[in-house]
């Protein structure tokens, strides 16, 4: 069952979300470090990132977990963060 919304928080959801795969989708990739964070965004995946972009985990990872440079990988690292949190909680 689909959880009701209002329709302005519809709208505030569709701007946030539009603004999101704009900036993903303009998001240039002239090193290989950008090119990681753009293809995490794309996919959510370090597995996806490492066979894709042909580098190790280890790399891929720390590129992602490192300070933010722009708004896109800031997002991303905030994400991988909470994402992997139970694990590195252990």
């Amino acid at each position: 069952m689909t959880k009701l919304i209002t329709v302005d928080k519809a709208k505030a959801e569709i701007k946030r979300l539009q603004y999101y795969v704009d900036l993903v989708e303009s998001y240039e990739t002239d090193t290989l470090d950008r090119a990681i964070i753009k293809e995490y965004a794309i996919t959510n995946s370090i597995e996806k990132v490492t066979k894709s972009l042909n580098v190790g985990r280890e790399y891929a990872t720390e590129v992602i977990k490192r300070r933010g440079t722009d708004e896109l990988h800031k997002m991303m690292r905030s994400g991988y963060m909470l994402k992997t949190r139970p694990n590195r909680n252990r």
